[in-house]
């Protein structure tokens, strides 16, 4: 997988805003309209993070997490398409980007692999451990 650091940058802003939108949106007075809202932005916010750390890192699980967030984000931008304020629309804009941020590391294709170590262990390692036993005894 080929480093894209505009895909770093958008997972970290994703993140970052959504959990400024839920601190912020957590001290409205009528919080109980907001509980959706809040709870998908930290999902939100953690998810990108953590695909962001996976992304650097060059993980191979970079692509299944990616997945996840996708799903999350898409949630994460409904609720807020539903909402007026300005800070509920850069959520949306914000969680689009993300989305195909995303869905790019899905497209891309990850490192070959060193060939796999095999399965079962050739008998020819064991052989000369078994003659060296039987010459000793």
């Amino acid at each position: 997988m080929i480093w894209n650091k505009t895909i770093y940058d958008t997972l970290t802003g994703c993140a970052a805003l959504c959990d400024e939108t839920a601190t912020e949106s957590s001290r409205a007075s009528d919080i109980e309209n907001w509980y959706r809202f809040i709870f998908l932005n930290l999902d939100c916010a953690d998810l990108c993070r953590q695909v962001a750390m996976l992304y650097v890192r060059g993980s191979e699980n970079t692509r299944l997490l990616a997945q996840t967030c996708i799903e999350v984000c898409e949630k994460c931008a409904d609720e807020a398409k539903k909402l007026s304020g300005e800070r509920a629309k850069q959520v949306y804009a914000m969680c689009q980007q993300t989305i195909v941020s995303c869905s790019n590391i899905l497209k891309m294709v990850p490192h070959k692999e060193q060939e796999a170590a095999p399965v079962s262990t050739p008998a020819s390692l064991f052989y000369g451990i078994d003659l060296r036993d039987a010459l000793y005894n």
